[in-house]
């Protein structure tokens, strides 16, 4: 089969599953069979492809069938101008969490510039707010936390794969940044509610719930982190976390009532998405 066929084959059997975009989808995974970009692939359209091709296209087409997530087939996703890898272990970086790191290069580089901070990002999964920190900012001391190992592994590669230097920590919440005094403490952590949760895209539920739930409604690990982080922070330590589009009213609460200021910064959509709080 030639190119355009299998293009045209495998857009179809997209389509039919559900799945939005269904050209350009079937175009990405065969441009990943062929090591190809998608425009090359665009110049090279009466191709025809080896057996071993074709039975890798199918293999990629089923699995996006079944609406396992694009980027856990062709494993990359970009965040912040950066490709990070990715597969099951972790969840995939969205671009909604952009808004929290370039909130924090900002405020860096506003009045806390002039030294070298230090940021725990806790839940860091991919790694790809801690990342994004020191490959941004590489005099910044960073650390990632996360309770699956499986998670820093991914993390540990793509710090590699990026050649930026990050400090990684296994362990259950704030326990692996006992004994320390942080200027920052950055999170993406589990806000979905149970009812959202239910609601979501099938897509959704290939990703780890870990790094998801977030209880009843979605509130946990901010009540949590509200009550156990002030002794973690410094004099005039920081944090800014993610949260969902709902969220920003009650999370500001959790922090106000433990003495804590707060600020809600919008996504490009205008939807509460990082609360800042010092």
């Amino acid at each position: 089969m030639k190119v355009r066929e299998l293009i045209s084959w495998g857009t179809v059997l997209l389509e039919s599953a559900g799945v939005e975009n269904s050209r350009y989808e079937a175009d990405l995974l065969l441009a990943a069979v062929l090591n190809l970009g998608r425009a090359e692939l665009y110049l090279d359209f009466e191709r025809i492809l080896a057996e071993p091709e074709i039975k890798d296209y199918e293999k990629k087409i089923a699995r996006r069938e079944q609406r396992e997530p694009l980027q856990y087939i062709l494993q990359r996703q970009e965040f912040m101008g950066l490709e990070f890898y990715v597969d099951q272990r972790v969840l995939i970086p969205r671009a909604d969490s952009e808004i929290l790191v370039e909130k924090l290069l900002d405020l860096l580089d506003t009045g806390e510039g002039n030294f070298n901070p230090k940021v725990l990002d806790l839940c860091t999964g991919s790694g790809a707010l801690a990342i994004s920190v020191a490959y941004y900012r590489p005099g910044t001391r960073v650390v990632g936390s996360d309770l699956s190992i499986q998670a820093l592994e991914v993390a540990a590669l793509n710090a590699s794969r990026l050649g930026v230097k990050v400090e990684w920590r296994k362990g259950d919440f704030l326990i692996p940044a006992c004994q320390e005094c942080w200027d920052w403490i950055i999170t993406n952590p589990p806000y979905v509610s149970s009812r959202s949760y239910k609601e979501c895209q099938t897509e959704i539920y290939f990703e780890p719930r870990l790094a998801l739930w977030g209880g009843e409604d979605g509130l946990d690990f901010y009540r949590r982190l509200a009550l156990e982080v002030p002794p973690l922070l410094k004099t005039d330590g920081k944090l800014l976390m993610e949260i969902g589009w709902d969220q920003g009213r009650e999370v500001c609460d959790l922090f106000k009532n433990q003495g804590f200021k707060t600020t809600v910064f919008s996504d490009l959509a205008g939807r509460d998405r990082v609360v800042f709080a010092e």
